[in-house]
């Protein structure tokens, strides 16, 4: 397997150089700024803390169904996809007396969020965003515009420059906010912290972490291209210019929709940012890490249209507060990390490990459960694990944040920690796509040492008009 020098210089042929040094800052500047938000209390005013959230869905045809399940106490007032059949066939419940089928039968269809806004604003309170990458950003700041509680799917964005804006407007508007990185809710990333905060590896030094993507049904071969097909006719239930939104006009292709945009630089974040936000969940929260001083990347070939078929990133974390510095590595597609033990079998799916001073932790997917390593160890202490300190949570991520709203706790994954988590993914990302080792000025946004790459902490193209970003 043939890996690219990580410190070579890259010529970056891709889209992100159509994106000028002027326009850049221009874009930039807007990071500062917040947005002008409407007065009053976000959401409904003066409700009963009992009554049901009027919840609006963007992007009903995939992770759509997940908030529908998650939110069984709510209304669902809105529901919104570019493609209708998709998103009716993806929300149908199998049986149409269940009380899902209750609360989406008098949900108004809309095929564009802005429409959606135009014609019903006043009748939502909250709104969840689950469309591919590339429109969270337009759709999470309209909703958040208006004064509404919003939940993302993960990535947070597509950009850091996208998540920094998104955090400002929502911290001004005083929203309530989540990132869909479900295992945030969970319980072995409680167990995770507590496990490492009483000491029971020592000093954590370094952690591995891995997914087994970029492979189908989400990624195509990381040489597909495309543009190489001729154009096709969109279907006549979807709507291909709302599906492109803010990205750059491109012919319809089936090659794209509905899944394997993930894999495109122009609407996804590859396997990092598909997968990162769950297995870098673990490590971040556990360790406190905030934000790294470089990240690098090895990768095979890359092709400049797609993410690298594997890869293997490297974070590395100043020392903070009570703990030394950290050295955090990714791997995926065909790049895993060390076996911590002998003998021992990595999760396919991913994970994580973290190696300390005085033993190894293993986390699995999703932070689903954590293991002390070897397992001789975990079974001497079992009797003896720390207590459980931190507040658990009753039912997922989607329940948490309806609470919130209803004035409980500040979800797990609001943004004001949901945007770091997505920031140290999406330096991962900008590492991938640079192909080299970029030192990182998390202040001013910019890499020092690679002034070329700074394009890549933005969206690397113009918004098309029209979407209010």
């Amino acid at each position: 397997m043939s890996l690219r020098n990580p410190m070579k210089t890259p010529t970056m042929a891709d889209s992100a150089q159509t994106v000028s040094r002027g326009s850049r800052r221009r874009f930039l500047a807007l990071a500062s700024s917040l947005l002008i938000l409407p007065r009053g209390l976000p959401g409904r005013t003066g409700s009963s803390p009992n009554a049901r959230l009027r919840v609006a869905l963007i992007g009903a045809g995939g992770r759509g169904r997940s908030a529908v399940s998650g939110l069984p106490g709510e209304q669902f007032v809105a529901l919104c996809d570019v493609d209708e059949k998709r998103g009716r066939a993806g929300l149908n419940p199998s049986n149409p007396k269940s009380t899902d089928a209750q609360r989406l039968k008098d949900g108004r269809w809309f095929r564009d969020f802005r429409v959606m806004f135009d014609a019903m604003s006043d009748e939502i309170d909250a709104v969840v965003v689950a469309t591919p990458d590339h429109m969270h950003f337009a759709a999470a700041m309209a909703a958040v515009a208006r004064g509404k509680h919003v939940y993302v799917e993960k990535p947070m964005c597509r950009c850091i420059s996208e998540v920094r804006r998104l955090h400002a407007a929502a911290k001004a508007a005083k929203v309530v906010t989540q990132m869909g990185n479900q295992g945030r809710a969970g319980e072995g990333i409680r167990l995770a912290r507590e496990w490492v905060q009483a000491g029971l590896i020592g000093e954590v030094h370094t952690v591995y972490t891995w997914t087994d993507r970029p492979r189908k049904p989400w990624f195509h071969p990381v040489d597909f291209d495309p543009d190489t097909a001729a154009p096709e006719t969109p279907p006549p239930t979807l709507d291909w210019n709302l599906w492109l939104g803010v990205a750059p006009d491109r012919p319809y292709r089936s090659a794209i929709v509905p899944s394997f945009w993930r894999g495109f630089t122009d609407y996804g974040t590859g396997s990092l940012g598909d997968m990162g936000c769950h297995q870098l969940d673990a490590p971040f929260y556990a360790l406190d890490l905030g934000s790294p001083v470089s990240v690098e990347a090895a990768t095979t070939e890359r092709f400049p249209k797609t993410f690298p078929g594997s890869t293997c990133v490297t974070w590395r974390f100043p020392a903070k507060g009570g703990r030394g510095p950290v050295e955090m590595k990714w791997f995926d597609g065909a790049m895993k990390p060390p076996l911590p033990v002998p003998g021992f079998k990595l999760s396919e799916s991913g994970g994580s490990l973290f190696h300390g001073t005085k033993g190894i932790m293993g986390v699995t997917s999703h932070s689903g459960s954590v293991r002390l390593l070897p397992e001789e160890r975990m079974k001497e202490m079992a009797s003896s694990l720390p207590a459980r300190t931190l507040p658990r949570v009753k039912g997922g991520p989607h329940q948490e944040w309806a609470d919130a709203i209803r004035g409980g706790p500040a979800p797990g994954s609001n943004f004001d920690y949901a945007a770091g988590l997505t920031e140290v993914v999406l330096l991962g990302v900008a590492a991938q796509r640079a192909q080299a080792r970029l030192e990182w000025d998390a202040a001013n946004t910019r890499f020092p040492n690679r002034p070329d790459a700074d394009v890549l902490a933005g969206p690397g193209y113009a918004y098309r008009s029209g979407w209010g970003v």
